[in-house]
């Protein structure tokens, strides 16, 4: 087995996803966020007016074009999420087989006992036996009895609940839908503005994806979805949701409370492989580095957690409160993309041909009840002939041990078919479309780069040869490969090239 190509430290193939938030939104603190290995910024809509997420896609957008990178923004929309209304006192204690009602319509304003929630159809969707958690799930109720716009319940996990925290109902099959009317207001401003991915939050049917679809298209926005799995149906009908978005997030948060927590890992691992699969990006999410939100340095758990993600196959990682609010947003980025370059250093040390093998070797599905997945997502396919030249490329850049693997591509599809080989060798894209190119910032391995005129008037292996060059990416005696996908007005010639540096 040939020794791989490994990039030094720092340059990572795993991408980084942050939060934007008080801890991180001035001017010089992006730029310093960019330096450090961020990939793309994560533009929280649970949060914030419009007016603060405007100054903030122009922040990211001036520092990005200053520092020469492609950062891709990702817009995160609220979704329907369920709380408490308010609770006298603000804080209630539910003592174990206590009994609270939860209504629509309260009798006693004064009672704390009586629940109120943001989701006014809520005791109507549940069922008796159905099982109610509050407040991250510290605190569980059981529905006794129901009647129109009310339920009774009773205590089985005690604790403190308290006013507008968030109600996870497990196995209720909610009404309510995965858009929401602010989300649709949100969507206003998305069309205004050039997002390269919207998260929906609350996906439970591809039905879901499918109608953000719409509403993007309707506004004329191309924005990519990302379907967040967080429920429970969302895993039942994971294989189908992930044939119709474009990138997918383990939404670890919600689907802990959701789903047994001790299940979290092994559904993790699932959801990974079948988007590895079906060549859809996956972004790993939620209390990775937790603790760096008050600590210069994570736990070792957290450090094993982002690491086995990595190992997973997963083509990002996400920060959320340790860069939105924390105290050390550019230690954390930093720290994670060291603890990903040491996942993949063990991989391409042990597999040469990278990820791939080391894929299949530690493969999930063929455990669990999903089986192995045929799936492939409506927006990665690829002609048969592209695909054929993307595994013949990797396969000589892996036996050549070659330097770079340069892929000109109109619509990205080819440079993410050549994410999804995890080779080894490091891949440089090159794409006449401004969109696409902030896209491809999240695809796994893929450094993208904007070129107007390539398919016009630039020679692709002169331009990558320049290129490299300035950047310090080759030296005498290299070689690279170049994979020429299917561009417009040209739909019928894929090629190969192999280029030594004089």
């Amino acid at each position: 087995m040939t020794e791989a190509h490994v990039e030094p430290l720092g340059k990572v193939r795993t991408k980084i996803v942050a939060t934007l938030g008080p801890a991180s939104r001035d001017p010089i603190m992006i730029r310093r966020l960019i330096a450090a290995g961020v990939d793309v910024f994560r533009l929280n809509f649970s949060h914030g007016s419009h007016e603060e997420h405007t100054a903030n896609y122009h922040a990211i957008r001036e520092a990005s074009r200053e520092m020469g990178r492609q950062v891709a923004i990702l817009q995160d929309l609220c979704g329907p999420k369920i709380r408490l209304g308010s609770i006298p006192g603000d804080v209630v204690t539910c003592d174990l087989d206590a009994e609270f009602v939860l209504t629509s319509a309260p009798t006693d304003p004064l009672d704390p006992h009586e629940l109120t929630c943001t989701y006014q159809e809520l005791a109507d969707d549940l069922d008796v036996g159905q099982t109610v958690l509050f407040a991250d799930g510290t605190v569980g109720m059981v529905v006794q009895e129901k009647r129109p716009g009310w339920a009774r319940m009773k205590v089985t996990l005690p604790g403190r609940i308290r006013s507008n925290q968030g109600i996870n109902v497990p196995d209720a099959a909610l009404s309510v839908s995965a858009l929401t009317e602010k989300d649709l207001a949100d969507l206003e401003w998305t069309a205004r503005h050039e997002v390269s991915f919207v998260g929906l939050s609350f996906v439970r049917h591809a039905a879901d994806v499918t109608r953000l679809r719409a509403e993007l298209e309707s506004r004329g926005s191309r924005a990519r979805v990302i379907a967040k799995i967080e429920k429970p149906q969302a895993v039942a009908n994971l294989e189908s949701i992930v044939a119709e978005t474009d990138g997918v997030m383990v939404a670890r948060g919600d689907l802990g409370v959701e789903i047994d927590v001790a299940k979290v890992p092994a559904v993790q691992k699932r959801i990974i492989e079948v988007c590895h699969r079906a060549r859809v990006p996956v972004i790993t999410a939620t209390q990775m580095l937790n603790s760096m939100e008050a600590s210069s340095r994570p736990t070792r758990a957290e450090a094993s957690d982002v690491f086995n993600a990595v190992l997973d196959g997963t083509d990002a990682v996400m920060l959320s409160g340790e860069t939105a609010i924390g105290r050390y947003p550019v230690e954390a980025v930093s720290i994670m993309s060291q603890i990903a370059h040491e996942a993949e250093h063990l991989v391409f040390n042990r597999f040469g041909d990278g990820f791939s093998d080391w894929l299949l070797s530690s493969s999930t599905c063929r455990h669990c009840p999903c089986g192995p997945s045929g799936t492939v997502s409506r927006a990665s396919q690829v002609r048969p002939i592209t695909e054929a030249v993307v595994e013949s490329a990797s396969q000589v850049a892996s036996k050549l041990r070659a330097t770079q693997m340069i892929v000109a591509t109109h619509s990205g599809r080819t440079a993410l078919a050549v994410s999804k080989q995890r080779g080894a060798t490091p891949t440089l894209a090159l794409t006449d479309d401004p969109e696409v190119a902030l896209a491809m910032a999240l695809y796994w391995g893929v450094t993208p780069v904007h070129v107007p005129d390539l398919f016009a008037s630039v020679h692709v292996l002169t331009f990558a040869d320049e290129w490299c060059r300035e950047h310090d990416l080759l030296r005498s005696g290299d070689r690279i490969v170049i994979v020429r996908g299917v561009v417009p007005g040209d739909p019928t010639h894929n090629a190969i090239l192999v280029h030594e540096v004089e």
